[in-house]
């Protein structure tokens, strides 16, 4: 066991270690270096949060390595890093970049003594996230007594599962509550205690624990078993907001953003808000209001475009059916920008009149075509099925109508049909 800084300063930005072993590893097919010190700060994967990421700088040369992961195996902290390339002379860098210079990892002499230093605007990020979930998930315990059972925190996303369920007004109860303990700034409480005061604390566990257990307490919120990094005054947070609540596995996913996550959620929603305002002529505040008037009038716009669809539909399948010739009956369209049930509806209107197929394909070339086509005489699963064996279409239905998607051009599908139904195109 080594000893692990971050477990009694979460603040502890850089520091200084003997190497304990250095050798060269395979992380994902690729050679790199993996180190194991004395002392570290490097807060390692484990319980759902990334590792810290930085440097360490080689004390007896100018090496310097980038810590891109860590991880604990046996309560021992490795640390994975590549060789960083310093920059060269301006002469010799248009010889370097044509040679395309190559350092062999096992030919770098590897230190004995290095300074560390984490990336701190990602760690302290990450303590604010953390911080903000244990607030979260003490509340939701103590006011609904709902377990965490499932936490991730990454450098995009933090998600908490609950084995439960909330209603829009449970959500803004929590969400306020935890908010008023970010106000209130106080005192984040982090302690070792002896097994038996262990046995009188009622702290939050996914799991059964052994051992050196580590408790992070926000008093009067949330008392949690915790190896992370926390902030040390809840007013560090900044702002806790929850983003997102959805059903998962007959409980709930949450998602939350905290500090200054919540700060960009918060500057992005606002540029969102002020270009709809300025496409709209309207302030900020009449955006909803203004967006569902225009909604209602597309909705109508929508509603009496597809009766002149339907109409334009109609008297092109009936044009088609008044100059077919006996068993070479089949009006085919091709055409774009039309709701599916208007198609179903011209066909079965006009399928009767056809001695074969009456069918539309519609979208464009580029992605293919939806089909729709019916028959009173021929047998639709057939066309489908050939359809299928030239094309790979894909789709379903039955011997009056098929439906499907195809991928193949105007012309492709047109050649197809003149073989295959003799296609009276429209």
């Amino acid at each position: 066991m080594y000893e692990k800084l971050y477990d009694d300063n979460a603040y502890a930005v850089e520091f200084l270690s003997e190497v304990v072993s250095a050798y060269v590893t395979t992380w994902e097919d690729e050679e790199v270096f993996e180190f194991v010190l004395e002392k570290t700060t490097f807060f390692p994967e484990q319980g759902g949060q990334t590792s810290d990421t930085g440097m360490f700088y080689d004390t007896d040369t100018e090496n310097e390595f980038e810590v891109f992961h860590a991880y604990i195996k046996d309560d021992t902290v490795y640390h994975l890093a590549r060789l960083v390339k310093k920059p060269v002379e301006t002469k010799k860098r248009k010889k370097q970049e044509e040679e395309e210079e190559i350092i062999d990892p096992k030919s770098v002499k590897l230190p004995k003594r290095i300074i560390g230093r984490i990336n701190w605007d990602e760690r302290f990020d990450k303590m604010q996230q953390h911080s903000g979930e244990h607030l979260v998930s003490g509340t939701v315990h103590r006011l609904f007594g709902y377990d965490n059972v499932g936490f991730s925190l990454s450098s995009d996303n933090v998600t908490l599962d609950f084995n439960g369920k909330f209603t829009d007004e449970d959500i803004l109860e929590i969400e306020k509550t935890v908010n008023r303990a970010v106000f209130e700034n106080f005192k984040v409480k982090v302690y070792y205690p002896t097994p038996e005061e262990l046995r009188k604390i009622p702290y939050r566990s996914k799991k059964e624990l052994v051992g050196r257990i580590r408790i992070v307490e926000f008093p009067g919120y949330d008392i949690c078993a915790c190896c992370a990094p926390h902030v040390a005054m809840t007013g560090e947070i900044g702002l806790i907001k929850i983003v997102s609540a959805e059903h998962f596995k007959g409980g709930t996913r949450m998602s939350i953003k905290c500090g200054y996550r919540a700060l960009e959620d918060y500057r992005n929603l606002l540029d969102s808000a002020k270009g709809v305002s300025r496409l709209l002529s309207v302030t900020k505040e009449d955006v909803f209001p203004a967006v569902e008037k225009l909604n209602n009038d597309l909705r109508d716009a929508r509603f009496e475009l597809n009766g002149y669809k339907t109409k334009v539909l109609d008297a092109a399948f009936e044009s088609a059916v008044a100059s077919g010739d006996g068993d070479h009956n089949n009006p085919i369209m091709f055409t774009s920008g039309l709701d599916a049930a208007i198609i179903r509806k011209s066909i079965n209107n006009v399928i009767d009149r056809t001695n074969g197929y009456c069918g539309v394909f519609f979208t464009g070339d580029k992605e293919g075509y939806s089909y729709i086509i019916g028959s009173n005489v021929k047998d639709c699963t057939i066309l489908a099925s050939a359809l299928k064996e030239k094309f790979g279409s894909k789709g379903g239905g039955n011997k009056s109508m098929i439906q499907g998607n195809v991928v193949a051009t105007e012309d492709e599908i047109k050649e197809f049909l003149k073989d295959y139904s003799d296609g009276v195109f429209i």
